[in-house]
C-alpha cells in the first residue's frame, strides 16, 4: 500500500522576503547571500501510528529516521556532488487492529518503513529519493476475534521529492509553526509534516 510522505516543505522565500522586507534581519540575510555553497546536515525522525500490512490493515507505533549530508549551491538551488545518507532502522511498537477490542495482528517478519536506496538530482535541479518500504507477512484476525488470516508481504519502491529550506529563512520573522521554525540555538531550521520532524543545520563551505 502506497503511503503519502511529503518530506520537507520548501518555503517560497522570494515571496516571504518581499512581504517581510522591513522586518528582515539584513545582517543575517547578507551573510547567507554572500555564500556560494552551503553544507547541510539533515536529520529526519518519523513517529506516527502507521499501517503495517500490505493491504492497509494492522497498525503500530512506528519510529524511523534518515540522516543526510549534502552540499548545495545556493545561487542555483541545486546539489553539488553526491549526497551522503544513513538510514535508521524502523522500530515497531504497540501493534494493534483498528478496533481497540480486537486481537492484535502478528508480524511474521520485519517492517521497514522508510529505507532510502539512493538520492539523485531530479529534472528540475532538486533532489529525489528512491524509497523502499517493506511489508512483512502479517496475520490479521478476521471479524476482530475470529481466525487469523495471513496478509502477504510486499516490497514497494517509490520516488519521493526532497526539498531543502534556504538558510535565508534565518533572517525572517518566522512564527512558531510546525511548517517552519528556527531552533532555540539559532543554528537549525525545523519543519514537521506527516509524522516527520526534519532538522536542517546549514553551514557555509569556506572558499566555495
Amino acid at each position: 500500500m502506497k503511503t503519502h510522505r511529503t518530506l520537507i516543505v520548501t518555503c517560497l522565500l522570494g515571496a516571504c522576503i518581499s512581504a517581510n522586507a522591513q522586518q528582515m534581519d539584513m545582517a543575517i540575510m547578507q551573510k547567507w547571500a554572500a555564500a556560494d555553497v552551503i553544507r547541510y546536515h539533515i536529520v529526519g525522525v518519523y513517529q506516527a501510528r502507521t499501517f503495517i500490512a500490505s493491504d492497509g490493515s494492522g497498525q503500530a507505533d512506528i519510529t524511523d529516521g534518515l540522516i543526510v549530508d549534502l552540499d548545495w549551491k545556493l545561487s542555483e538551488s541545486k546539489p553539488v556532488g553526491k549526497p551522503k545518507f544513513q538510514n535508521v532502522k524502523t522500530v515497531v511498537k504497540n501493534v494493534g487492529d483498528r478496533g481497540t477490542n480486537c486481537l492484535p495482528p502478528v508480524l511474521k517478519g520485519e517492517y521497514e518503513h522508510f529505507d532510502v536506496l539512493s538520492i539523485k538530482e531530479d529534472l528540475s535541479g532538486g533532489l529525489e529519493l528512491e524509497v523502499k518500504t517493506t511489508y512483512p507477512v502479517v496475520e490479521v484476525v478476521q471479524m476482530c476475534t475470529g481466525e487469523y488470516k495471513a496478509i502477504p508481504g510486499k516490497t514497494e519502491t517509490v520516488p519521493e521529492p526532497f526539498g531543502v529550506v534556504s538558510p535565508m529563512a534565518f533572517a525572517m520573522p518566522l512564527q512558531d509553526s510546525d511548517n517552519l521554525r528556527i531552533s532555540a540555538d539559532k543554528k537549525s531550521l525545523i519543519t514537521r509534516n506527516n509524522g516527520w520532524t526534519w532538522t536542517l543545520t546549514p553551514t557555509i563551505v569556506p572558499g566555495r
